[in-house]
C-alpha cells in the first residue's frame, strides 16, 4: 500500500520497517519520510545471509549433487528498523 498506510496516516507510536539488501533507495526515502513526520529511530538490526542447509541439501538430492557446483542456497540480507513517535 503505502507508507502513509502502513503507519495509519502516521499516528502509530512504533512503526516497524524491514529492508532487504536491494532496497537501499526505498530505505532511504522513508526514513526521510518517517523523519520528518516526527519519528526518531529507536533501533536498528542487520541480519546478513545465511547458508540455507535444507534447501542445499535438497537441491542436491534432487540434482544428484549437479547443484552444488552453482553455490549453497543463501537468504537475503535484512535490514530492520524501528522507528518511535
Amino acid at each position: 500500500m503505502g507508507l502513509s498506510w502502513d503507519t495509519n496516516q502516521f499516528t502509530k507510536k512504533v512503526v516497524v520497517r524491514v529492508y532487504s539488501s536491494n532496497e537501499n533507495r526505498k530505505m532511504e526515502n522513508e526514513i526521510a519520510e518517517l523523519l520528518g513526520h516526527g519519528y526518531s529511530i529507536a533501533s536498528q538490526t542487520g541480519t546478513g545471509s545465511h547458508v540455507n542447509v535444507g534447501r542445499t541439501v535438497t537441491g542436491a538430492v534432487l540434482t544428484g549433487g549437479l547443484s552444488l557446483l552453482f553455490g549453497a542456497s543463501r537468504s537475503k540480507d535484512k535490514i530492520t528498523i524501528t522507528f518511535v513517535r
